[in-house]
């Protein structure tokens, strides 16, 4: 009975961590890179101080992925220097990013529109 419950548990679990069933039986990396992967293991909370886009690169000029609502919470991953923004979320002039991870989604949003939580 213990056997039949711990099967789809772990099945679960890979699935949370980006991992799908190969052909062979064997768990590999899906679409999303293993270092994100192990970098959202250990997430370190943020949340949005107001709707910001996440962005594919560190720039304003980069795709918007989708938006990041305020009052929600996402993953850090790390701090990176990019490009320049202007008044966004009360600050004027900054350019420092976050790589995040929000609800599936990798990307970067500006430093000054989360905080750690």
């Amino acid at each position: 009975m213990k056997k039949l419950l711990i099967a789809p548990l772990a099945a679960a679990a890979l699935a949370l961590a980006g991992f799908v069933p190969s052909a062979s039986g064997t768990a590999t990396a899906g679409s999303g890179d293993m270092a994100t992967v192990a970098a959202t293991a250990s997430c370190k909370s943020l949340t949005a101080l107001s709707t910001v886009h996440v962005r594919k690169s560190a720039s304003t000029r980069s795709t918007s992925l989708r938006l990041w609502y305020k009052g929600t919470k996402g993953c850090d991953i790390k701090g990176v220097d990019g490009g320049s923004y202007k008044n966004t979320c009360g600050i004027d002039s900054y350019h420092y990013w976050r790589k995040v991870n929000y609800r599936g989604t990798v990307g970067y949003v500006p430093n000054v529109c989360v905080k750690y939580s």
